[in-house]
């Protein structure tokens, strides 16, 4: 599907990568749809001509200004990864018969992009081995979520290969979530067996082997593991820090990075309760949310922090004359969600207008001081 507007408005950006981040940043509110001048067969998948996505969520952008994510097309739907390229979006999702959700999480320069994918339940009278990409023994099991890689119209799945606990016990790790992959192809995620809790760890892939925030998972020169963990992005090179969120000793969700194996928690401000850091540009500027004291559950902020700074607050506003999702100009979210940052500083992310609301993708620009 083509938006030449769009296109024109991220290209403008990207060439603003000199530009200070003290400034407030413009919001563009994205929605997946099909012009309703389009043919069926050029819609994203589950959309026909003139019809907007119920849901849409931006995860991911690279330096060019590609961008991935997911969207759901009707309420109660599934979700379907889509990347938006040259004004165009095109449907991602997982090939095999009756996959229940996708979602593409991150996209480095070559176009390489990995996310996640929901495996059907398998058939309990002949079970997959619990190591298989198809093992999903319930519907509401996170052991049916897997990773994947995908590039040049090729799909595969990443699983984490077994790992030994303090304990000397062996552990298969059945799911897992690919979240970023970097310029030279690093994949930053987390592996899981049967919840997203006690047994989620960082993790990475590389060409060499991989790593973890398991028990000696080599990202951390304290053995000890750190669980309910993620990793979510790294910058490259050998001075490398990786970012992501864990919970803490107190049962508090924290963000971290880890830098020559020391493991260094972070939070925007000092009355936060939940944060979550969700990607790192290659100038170590880093996005994500948190909540703080006194608001409810599922309140969220966005953030960015630049070295030497304090962070800023990355509020969704409607700054849009026609509206955002049906909001009228002026419009504030209730929940902002900063999921991608590339090398320019244009941030994407997701917004919710109220409470338990649907989702709607939107873009962070720097201004132009032209």
């Amino acid at each position: 599907m083509k938006n030449t507007t769009l296109f024109s408005v991220i290209s403008g950006t990207l060439m603003l990568a000199s530009q200070a981040f003290a400034q407030e940043y413009t919001f563009v509110s994205i929605e997946v749809q099909c012009p309703a001048a389009a043919a069926a067969s050029d819609c994203p998948a589950e959309l026909a001509p003139g019809k907007v996505a119920a849901q849409t969520s931006l995860r991911g952008i690279n330096a060019r200004g590609d961008i991935v994510g997911f969207y759901v097309a009707i309420a109660g739907g599934k979700q379907h990864g889509f990347l938006l390229q040259d004004g165009e979006y095109t449907s991602l999702d997982f090939p095999i018969p009756g996959v229940r959700a996708t979602v593409a999480n991150g996209i480095n320069p070559r176009g390489e992009i990995v996310g996640q994918y929901t495996v059907p339940v398998h058939d309990t009278k002949n079970p997959p081995a619990e190591d298989s990409p198809l093992y999903c023994p319930s519907g509401a099991d996170p052991a049916c979520i897997k990773g994947f890689h995908y590039w040049r119209g090729k799909f595969s799945t990443l699983m984490f290969p077994a790992t030994v606990d303090e304990n000397g016990q062996q552990h298969k790790h059945p799911g897992a979530i690919a979240q970023r992959i970097t310029p030279d192809g690093d994949i930053y995620g987390c592996l899981h067996d049967h919840d997203l809790a006690a047994s989620m760890f960082g993790a990475t892939w590389t060409s060499s082997g991989s790593s973890s925030l398991t028990f000696n998972g080599g990202e951390l020169s304290d053995p000890m593991p750190v669980s309910m963990s993620m990793n979510n992005g790294a910058t490259p090179g050998g001075a490398q820090t990786i970012v992501g969120f864990f919970m803490d000793m107190k049962n508090q969700q924290r963000g971290y990075r880890v830098q020559s194996g020391m493991l260094d928690p972070y939070d925007p401000t000092s009355i936060t309760t939940l944060t979550a850091i969700w990607d790192i540009n290659p100038d170590g500027n880093f996005v994500g949310t948190y909540r703080e004291s006194g608001e409810v559950a599922a309140k969220r902020h966005g953030f960015l922090q630049t070295d030497g700074f304090a962070p800023v607050i990355l509020d969704f506003v409607c700054q849009e004359p026609t509206g955002c999702a049906g909001a009228p100009f002026g419009t504030a979210a209730f929940a902002t969600v900063a999921f991608g940052i590339n090398p320019a500083g244009v941030i994407v992310g997701q917004y919710a207008l109220v409470s338990g609301g649907a989702t709607h993708g939107f873009i962070a620009m720097p201004p132009d001081k032209n």
